[in-house]
């Protein structure tokens, strides 16, 4: 392949895998405790990489998800189940796959009287599931469980080494890369009751850069097809030396 096309065809390619990681992030911009991703693309001589290359394509791409963990905003709400956390750490919620963790705390109480996130997942305190039987509930700032006044357990918070070895699964949940791993309770973690941590997506950021990747798109898409009429004109007009 010629060299100048390859590059336009790879940069082509990775322009569109940059447009469906912004389109996510763009449509969770206000999905609760989501955690914006990002890609990063890397190009290796395949010499280097001990894989056969060629002069005309010498190298080929490895490209690098990674997910930004920064905290985003913070917004009252006065839901008695919102709960927030200003600090490091997720909580802990019980999946079909095993214990997963989320920032997102829109819980809700369902028809058991247990504690449970928006999709129905078992939250977690002290390692079980967490009933609340009463009307008056409030959480304190180290996640203590109060059911009318008296305290009935504690909502568990913990968090991982950095950087996070963490995975997506859906829904604003995580689970650890190696099976098997498990979180440490957090110190110095603050809860906060009627309030929800929002998404750490910026809908201006993403747009600027959606736009500056459909551009990047659109110039590599030229590039391949004045070198497909450029082959063309070469058939035709060399077929009739």
């Amino acid at each position: 392949m010629n060299s100048g096309l390859y590059t336009a065809v790879t940069g082509g390619l990775t322009a569109m895998k940059r447009l469906d990681v912004l389109s996510n992030n763009l449509a969770n911009v206000n999905t609760a405790g989501f955690k914006k991703d990002a890609i990063h693309f890397e190009s290796i001589l395949a010499e280097a990489a001990g894989v056969a290359g060629t002069n005309d394509s010498p190298g080929f791409v490895v490209e690098h998800y990674a997910t930004d963990y920064s905290a985003g905003p913070v917004v009252k709400t006065g839901n008695t189940f919102d709960l927030a956390l200003n600090g490091d750490g997720f909580f802990v919620v019980n999946t079909p796959e095993g214990k997963a963790y989320t920032r997102q705390g829109n819980f809700r109480i369902d028809a058991t009287g247990k504690l449970v996130t928006a999709d129905g997942r078992e939250v977690l305190g002290a390692g079980a599931p967490i009933i609340v039987n009463g009307g008056n509930v409030s959480f304190d700032s180290e996640g203590k469980i109060f059911v009318e006044g008296l305290e009935t357990g504690v909502i568990d918070i913990v968090d991982f080494p950095k950087p996070y070895a963490l995975k997506k699964i859906g829904s604003s949940l995580f689970m650890p890369v190696e099976e098997g791993a498990a979180g440490v309770p957090v110190t110095n973690t603050v809860l906060i009751q009627g309030s929800l941590e929002s998404s750490n997506v910026s809908a201006i950021e993403e747009m600027v850069r959606l736009i500056e990747t459909t551009r990047e798109y659109e110039a590599c898409h030229k590039v391949i097809q004045s070198y497909d009429a450029l082959t063309g004109r070469a058939v035709n007009d060399l077929g009739k030396v």
